[in-house]
């Protein structure tokens, strides 16, 4: 599962600027957007960025949701981004050009040009890499040179390559206006170990016409050999997870605690057919110094009332029963009723499993870690279509 698990780590991840962007935290979480100002490499030229207004993150992701356009709209404000690009003269700021900017809501960041001839914004809010307006670049008319999408300045196997987080592909570092006048953009290195220091490879557009090319021929090969071999490990890791999700589950190889939350959580969804998604408990081995508190944890889910599922393994087979009985000892009889929990036992077990169970009320299934377990032909038509 390193895919999954490389794409939850990344979506904590912090992506670019500081406004228009996902703050650190476990998946993707766009502020709402702000007035912001972008000035120029020495000062002399600055973009007044105002975006569209939104009501706040949730009405946008539930127009989205139902195709409502624009998605967020507050009742009042702005209904479109709009840019104004001023540069220092006299003493004062002057206009170059104030108009509406093709970003749904907002760009994520901003470069203007000295001279405010070209000013080119990045990305979209809350989609960065995603969409046609990944780079779009407006002349001192404010009128729209190009915009490019990622596809128009690498291969996709690369994009696929790069890191994503639930809503966004981080595909560059900071860009800038070279001293020539053109665009240039560090592009990322797709990388292994996503938490590692970063590298880039430089992208050059010329803002007169919108072309893109790598500033060197040489990194920039070597930067598709490097993405090309991590999109081959993508692809291998997708077919391991593939067949694995279409192969009979059985209990865990290892006698570790991740391996028996990943068995739970997939034994549960292919007993109910994906219907039930459990609260997934661990007993550790009650020799170790923090084993305690996975009683306390156990006990918590079947006496919430917003725990109907819930599903147990423990590590020390011989603990499962006994603290079974000591929880049922512990509650009102009949108190759990209304909920149904799945224990991973044997067949040797679950009699004793039941008997200690049964003042509960509780609902019981038996996870066999022995007995394999068939994927659910719904889950595999929602994942991969209609099965044959």
């Amino acid at each position: 599962m390193i895919r999954f698990a490389r794409i939850a780590v990344l979506t904590g991840l912090a992506l670019f600027g500081t406004s228009f962007i996902p703050s650190p935290s476990c998946a993707d979480s766009w502020i709402l957007p702000t007035t912001r100002t972008f000035t120029s490499c020495h000062g002399q030229a600055r973009v007044i960025v105002v975006p569209r207004d939104l009501e706040s993150q949730l009405a946008y992701f539930e127009d989205k949701v139902k195709g409502v356009e624009p998605a967020g709209q507050a009742e009042t404000g702005p209904t479109q981004a709009t840019a104004r690009v001023e540069t220092w003269r006299d003493n004062t700021w002057r206009k170059v050009w104030d108009k509406p900017i093709v970003n749904f809501v907002a760009p994520v960041e901003v470069i203007v040009r000295d001279d405010g001839r070209y000013t080119v914004t990045f990305d979209n809010w809350h989609t960065t890499g995603y969409g046609p307006h990944a780079v779009v670049i407006y002349d001192e008319r404010g009128d729209k040179v190009r915009a490019l999408t990622l596809s128009d300045m690498m291969p996709q196997y690369y994009i696929n390559a790069l890191p994503h987080s639930t809503s966004s592909i981080q595909w560059r570092g900071q860009p800038r206006f070279a001293s020539d006048g053109r665009v240039v953009i560090p592009i990322i290195i797709p990388a292994i170990e996503p938490l590692g220091e970063r590298a880039y490879v430089e992208m050059i557009i010329d803002p007169s016409t919108g072309v893109a090319s790598p500033a060197s021929g040489l990194a920039w090969e070597q930067a598709l050999a490097t993405g090309r071999q991590i999109h081959a490990e993508q692809l291998a890791e997708a077919a391991q997870e593939k067949a694995a999700f279409f192969a009979p589950l059985l209990g865990p190889a290892k006698n570790e605690q991740g391996e028996w939350h990943t068995y739970l959580l997939e034994a549960v969804e292919r007993v109910t057919h994906g219907a039930a998604f459990p609260a997934t408990k661990v007993l550790r081995d009650p020799k170790a110094a923090d084993y305690a508190i996975t009683e306390t944890w156990l006990r918590e889910a079947v006496t919430k009332t917003y725990a109907d599922h819930v599903a147990l393994a423990s590590l020390a087979s011989s603990n499962l029963v006994p603290v079974l009985r000591k929880l049922a000892a512990s509650v009102p009889r009949g108190s759990l009723s209304k909920v149904t929990l799945y224990v991973a036992a044997r067949a040797d077990v679950w009699p004793d499993v039941r008997q200690a169970m049964a003042p509960t009320g509780v609902r019981l299934v038996q996870l066999n870690p022995d007995r394999p377990i068939p994927q659910a032909a719904s889950r595999i038509a929602q994942r991969y279509g209609p099965y044959k």
